[in-house]
């Protein structure tokens, strides 16, 4: 009588520039892991003492000159260089939670057709109330019955390298492009178009939450859609009352979370407000980086958080 199947060989690849207020939490929660795992650090050029934070904690480093960085160069970079039959890829400032290896394990175990599996971003205790209610209903959408959610052909491409796992085997038939920006993206669409699925895995959750002022998320925006359509093909419709109804529409969800969560009165219209901007700025900036190519490269420049000026 056979036993169970051996577990695949797991590296966890962590890119890094300058991570050292989050990469200690990160690599302490690594280490509680199970089961055993190599952990891969590739470094682009960190002046903040991340490379010895790194290899103080047992991982192996990688460093890269900065010029060569390329989200998905380097990440296919790091997959040739890591050694694990699944690819587990983090963002330094993406902390995973108890029992989160276990789960995307678990996630790849459960049909070979599952090339990706990708988990929940979960809030911060700091993070603005507008982020961490968008964060909680953008992946509960991707669970209804809050368990693990196979993806076909059918379903949207949506993956992030935030926290995502590869079995080696999908990564080598499909590779990341060499994009600029949405490099997990375009990942998910090309897995799905060449035959493989992808897991969504409610229990692989780490904590991350992209939070800045507003004119840094308005920059974001422009280069998240941006990329988008480099790698999906998508352009964000730009209709200003249909804007206008979704500004007030996830104002008012903002302030009913902010509710629930115990937020006093002040409070809740110190972060409306800033939630008006919030969700106005994205029906602005989000449609303007889908439609970056048709900028002059000064204004994209302006525009870009990476402040770049190409048309990609």
């Amino acid at each position: 009588m056979s036993g169970p199947a051996p577990q695949p060989s797991v590296s966890v690849v962590v890119p890094t520039k300058d991570g050292a207020r989050y990469l200690p939490e990160l690599l302490a929660a690594l280490a509680r892991q199970a089961p055993a795992h190599e952990v891969l650090v590739v470094d682009s050029g960190s002046r903040d003492g991340t490379v010895g934070i790194a290899r103080a904690a047992g991982a192996r480093v990688v460093e890269i000159p900065p010029a060569s960085f390329g989200h998905g160069r380097t990440r296919n970079l790091a997959a040739e260089t890591a050694t694990g039959e699944i690819l587990c890829f983090l963002t330094q400032d993406a902390t995973p939670v108890e029992g989160w290896l276990e789960a995307v394990l678990q996630a790849f175990a459960a049909d070979e057709r599952i090339g990706a599996v990708y988990g929940p971003h979960l809030p911060r205790p700091d993070t603005s109330p507008m982020v961490a209610r968008e964060l909680q209903e953008f992946f509960a959408g991707f669970s209804p019955t809050g368990g693990l959610t196979v993806q076909g052909p059918r379903d949207p491409p949506f993956l992030s390298n935030v926290n995502a796992a590869y079995r080696r085997a999908c990564w080598q038939a499909v590779r990341f492009r060499d994009v600029a920006y949405a490099e997990d993206q375009a990942f998910g669409a090309d897995l799905l178009a060449a035959g493989w699925h992808k897991a969504y895995a409610p229990d692989a959750g780490v904590l991350h939450a992209h939070d800045y002022g507003p004119v840094g998320f308005a920059r974001r925006w422009f280069d998240e859609y941006r990329g988008l359509r480099t790698a999906t093909g998508w352009v964000e419709p730009f209709r200003p009352k249909a804007a206008l109804g979704a500004t007030l529409r996830l104002t008012r969800r903002d302030l009913a979370w902010m509710r629930e969560h115990g937020y006093g009165r002040a409070a809740r219209w110190r972060w409306g407000i800033r939630a008006v901007v919030h969700h106005a700025s994205r029906r602005v900036f989000a449609p303007l980086g889908s439609r970056a190519a048709r900028l002059p490269a000064p204004v994209r420049r302006v525009l870009s958080l990476e402040r770049r000026g190409d048309g990609r």
